[in-house]
């Protein structure tokens, strides 16, 4: 059920993604810098971040389980308070963390075509290292699409286009 969820979710937001580097990329423009929709997004990646962090805490290590979880909210107040371009980064984190479930997902389920659902996988993992790394870079994006569409809707066609094998290759197959 996870990996329906997360193939859903992730297709979701590369078509709002899509959306807006299409038809409203001056709008759009502010996005990369919310930090509102950065805590939204960001709040689930740090508790995913926790529990990859627990695992690997083994032996004698477990007992900063506790500390792990307990950094969770604080790090969540820090970053809304101190980080810039909150909603990039979070976004950027999200595409890491999904995209290793999703590969991961590939291989236990039957997934049809998984080297290209891997694939797909493994460059949302890249996009998001960029946008952890330069997340200043959605907001040029956004302001490029503005400026010349023709580049916006390419942008856009890529997203939709990565989503539907998103949808296709993951999660229709599991429908069944």
């Amino acid at each position: 059920m996870l990996f329906l969820s997360l193939t859903f979710f992730l297709a979701a937001l590369l078509l709002f993604l899509g959306y807006s580097f299409a038809f409203q990329p001056d709008k759009m423009a502010v996005l990369p810098r919310l930090r509102w929709a950065g805590v939204v997004l960001g709040i689930p990646c740090l508790a995913w971040s926790a529990w990859h962090g627990c695992v690997m805490l083994e032996g004698g290590l477990a007992k900063f389980h506790t500390l792990v979880w307990c950094l969770v909210p604080i790090l969540t107040i820090l970053c809304a308070l101190y980080l810039d371009y909150l909603f990039a980064r979070a976004l950027g984190g999200f595409l890491i963390l999904s995209s290793n479930e999703l590969i991961r997902c590939a291989f236990i389920y039957d997934v049809p075509l998984r080297g290209v659902y891997s694939i797909v996988c493994l460059l949302l993992g890249i996009c998001g290292l960029f946008l952890l790394g330069a997340p200043w870079h959605l907001r040029d994006a956004l302001k490029l699409a503005n400026e010349k569409p023709p580049v916006g809707r390419t942008i856009a066609a890529s997203l939709v286009a990565v989503a539907f094998l998103l949808i296709l290759l993951g999660g229709l197959k599991r429908l069944n």
